[in-house]
């Protein structure tokens, strides 16, 4: 298991990169619109009102934070772009769920059923669960660099939030819907997730030399 130590050391090695910290934050970013997108579609195919409230907070933060990071983006000169398929992690993950595209429901004006429903909380709190922790890396990684690091704070803040209340939710679920179900959907998704992340690391430095070569281009 990796150590809070190895992460920082990896993340500095990164912002040491020409052009490593517009990578790493235009990476964040897609993370923050894919979210905000899904779940401003998802306030409107739940039922329960209260589980609405919490998730349109969510958008509204990710949304939010999708801003300040272009804005610091600007600030340093890098331009927001979509990135690599292996590279985003987020859009993996939201492609292995077995339940009805969101948008689509949205659009045909339907709702999801509870298992849908738990399967979306669950996918969004392993890829905030998985987040937090190199966020944190990524903020102490940033000492020298305040103003990215003022960016980064600010969405740690809200990604403690996010975790806590997502984790209450996928517990509620998990008892409207047999447990045969709940083991199967974590077990799919958790076993997903780690695919999702080989693709990634494997995609990394490819990503990487292509925001280098911005800088000679």
């Amino acid at each position: 298991m990796t150590t809070n130590r190895q992460l920082v050391d990896f993340m500095r090695s990164i912002y040491a990169r020409p052009n490593g910290t517009g990578a790493i934050l235009n990476q964040i970013r897609a993370s923050e619109v894919r979210a905000a997108v899904e779940l401003s579609a998802l306030t409107d195919v739940i039922a329960d009102e209260q589980l609405r409230l919490d998730v349109t907070r969510h958008a509204l933060d990710e949304s939010r934070h999708a801003y300040i990071l272009v804005r610091r983006m600007h600030d340093i000169g890098f331009a927001p772009s979509r990135l690599p398929v292996p590279v985003d992690r987020t859009e993996g993950l939201m492609k292995r769920c077995r339940g009805r595209d969101v948008k689509q429901v949205f659009d045909q004006r339907g709702m999801l059923d509870d298992v849908e429903v738990m399967e979306m909380l669950m996918a969004a709190s392993i890829a905030e669960r998985d987040a937090l922790p190199k966020l944190k890396a990524n903020y102490e990684a940033l000492r020298n660099d305040p103003r990215t690091q003022a960016v980064i704070g600010s969405i740690l803040h809200d990604e403690n939030r996010h975790v806590a209340y997502l984790t209450e939710w996928v517990e509620r679920f998990e008892k409207r819907v047999p447990a045969e179900v709940v083991q199967e959907t974590r077990e799919r998704l958790d076993s997903a997730f780690e695919d999702v992340n080989a693709l990634f690391f494997g995609a990394l430095d490819d990503y990487l030399k292509a925001a280098e070569a911005q800088v000679a281009a």
